[in-house]
């Protein structure tokens, strides 16, 4: 009797959390097409276009998806946004279920394989970080996304060092830089493949700390 055929995901990646905006396909194992671009403006112009690239390369048709996943933040407010709504558009239109992961989820994937424990952080303005620990080997949360000062993250550091991933500047010797300044679609694509229950299936925005725009309050009668 025939063996069954083993499940190989094809997954869609997309972030544009941070600023740069980066696409990726993971087809048959591996990563099949990765395009980047590094420039933080245009992300709701160049995203759509870079994923027919990225797809044509791979030789990938959205009917052959498996999947989409992208970041849900934290990080840029706008930017959040923008892989959000083409990952929920793609899935909607191609039946496919969504697969969110956090930014600091893909950059503490990205860094695995350095040291036994890593630190990822992202500047998030206002003297603040978004940071988390992880563990290696095997791969595992080693805390809480958090929203606070860098002193504070790097106080919390659970061993002797780290290697850390992310946009912040660490002069503290225990810290050793990754050099992955923000999340790659390449990463997140990995990351869904093999963790696929970690993912969230909605796909909402995870921004931390809470919008400064405020809904304007509704008007009472004196």
């Amino acid at each position: 009797m025939p063996a069954a055929p083993v499940y190989t995901p094809c997954i869609l990646a997309m972030d544009t959390s941070t600023g740069p905006s980066s696409v990726a396909v993971w087809k048959a194992g591996h990563v099949a097409a990765y395009m980047e671009n590094s420039k933080p403006t245009m992300q709701s112009a160049t995203l759509m276009p870079m994923v027919e690239d990225v797809m044509a390369k791979a030789g990938v048709s959205y009917q052959q998806l498996s999947a989409v996943a992208a970041t849900i933040g934290p990080g840029s407010f706008t930017g959040i946004r923008v892989a959000l709504a083409a990952a929920r558009a793609i899935c909607l239109a191609a039946g496919i279920p969504a697969m969110g992961y956090t930014s600091l989820q893909v950059l503490a994937f990205a860094a695995r394989r350095q040291e036994a424990v890593t630190l990822a952080v992202l500047n998030a303005g206002k003297g603040e970080h978004y940071y988390q620990y992880y563990k290696n080997n095997p791969w595992e949360e080693a805390g809480e996304a958090s929203l606070g000062v860098l002193s504070k993250a790097m106080d919390e550091l659970p061993a002797a060092s780290a290697v850390f991933a992310g946009n912040a500047v660490i002069d503290d010797t225990r810290f050793i830089s990754a050099n992955i300044p923000f999340p790659h679609a390449d990463a997140l694509a990995e990351l869904a493949a093999n963790f696929p229950q970690l993912a969230q299936p909605v796909l909402h925005p995870f921004y931390i700390r809470a919008p400064d725009a405020k809904l304007p309050q509704p008007k009472t009668n004196p």
